[in-house]
C-alpha cells in the first residue's frame, strides 16, 4: 500500500524559540541506569542509509568542502537508537521514502575539527574582532569541546552520546533527496524545524507545498518513534541525551527526569 505525503494528518507544532532556548549540558544524568552501558552499532547492521558528511572528501559537503579532521566515514549510533531509526523506516516506506542519515556518533576529534572550522571562518569574517567575538560566532555553529571532561556532564556534546542523529529523507527509487528546505548545517532561520509552518500561517506558501510536506513526514516518523527534534535544526534528534530530557521538559506534559546515555568512547 502506497500514500502521498498529501494525506499525512500532521502538522510540525510552532513553537517560541524561548520555549527551547538554553543549554542542555545541565541536564541531570542517571549513572545508575543500565542503559548508560549500551553499545555503538554501525548503521548498516539495521539497515538505514548514511552518508558521513563530515568525511566526504569529494567537496560536497557545504560548508567544509573536504573531510573535517576526527572525522570517519563510518556511522554509528546506540543499540536501541539505530534500530528505533529503522522503525521510522517502516513507518516512511509507504510514503516511498526513507531516512538518510549525515552525522550519528561525533568523536572529540571531529568536535575540535568543527570548532576550529567555524572559529577561523569567525577570524576571517570579522577580522577587526576579539577571540570573545569570534567565539561567540563559532558557538551559533558548533559546541566547543575544549572543556571536555569524561566524568562530567556539563562538558559532554551531545553528538558524543550516540544518542543524536541529523538526517533527512530520500526517495526510495532514485535515491535523491527530498527538498526539506534548508541545508544542512546551514543555521538560520530557515533552519527551524516550523519555519515553513510559520510562512503556511502568514499565508506566505501554500498548503501543498513539498518542503512544508516533507518536513512534517520527517518529524511525524521521528516522534512516533519516540525521538525528540531541536527545533532550531530540522535534521536533528535525539533519544536519551540531555539534549533529548531538555526537549522533552520544554514540550511535554511528563517529562522525562535524565538522560541515560552519556559519553561513550569510539568504537
Amino acid at each position: 500500500m502506497t500514500a502521498s505525503i498529501f494525506d499525512l494528518a500532521y502538522e510540525v507544532p510552532i513553537i517560541k524559540p524561548k520555549v527551547y532556548a538554553g543549554s542542555y549540558t545541565r541536564i541531570p544524568f542517571d549513572s545508575t541506569d543500565p542503559r548508560r552501558n549500551e553499545p555503538l552499532v554501525r548503521l548498516e547492521t539495521v539497515g538505514v542509509a548514511y552518508e558521513a558528511h563530515h568525511a566526504r572528501t569529494d567537496g560536497g559537503n557545504w560548508p567544509y568542502f573536504g573531510a573535517v579532521p576526527g572525522a570517519r566515514k563510518d556511522v554509528w549510533l546506540r543499540k536501541t537508537v539505530a534500530g528505533m531509526l529503522a522503525d521510522v523506516n517502516d513507518l516512511l516506506r509507504p510514503y516511498r521514502v526513507e531516512l538518510i542519515v549525515w552525522d550519528g556518533y561525533r568523536t572529540l576529534a571531529c568536535q575540535q575539527g568543527m570548532w576550529d572550522f567555524f572559529y577561523r571562518e569567525a577570524a576571517r569574517a570579522l577580522p577587526d574582532g576579539t577571540p570573545a567575538t569570534w567565539r561567540a560566532q563559532a558557538l551559533k555553529h558548533a559546541v566547543d569541546p575544549s572543556d571536555f571532561r569524561e566524568d562530567d556532564p556539563e562538558t559532554w556534546p551531545t553528538h558524543a552520546t550516540g544518542a543524536a542523529v541529523d538526517l533527512a529523507l530520500r526517495d526510495l527509487q532514485s535515491g535523491d533527496y527530498c527538498e526539506l528546505g534548508g541545508r544542512f548545517e546551514d543555521i538560520n532561520d530557515v533552519a527551524a524545524t516550523d519555519y515553513f509552518e510559520r510562512k503556511l500561517a502568514r499565508g506566505e506558501i501554500a498548503d501543498d507545498d513539498p518542503r512544508l510536506r516533507y518536513r512534517r513526514l520527517l518529524h511525524w516518523a521521528m516522534l512516533s518513534a519516540g525521538f525528540e527534534n531541536d527545533p532550531f535544526t530540522f535534521w536533528h534528534y535525539d533519544w536519551g541525551s540531555q539534549l533529548y530530557v531538555k526537549m522533552t521538559h520544554a514540550l511535554r506534559a511528563d517529562p522525562v527526569k535524565a538522560a541515560w546515555y552519556g559519553y561513550i568512547a569510539p568504537p
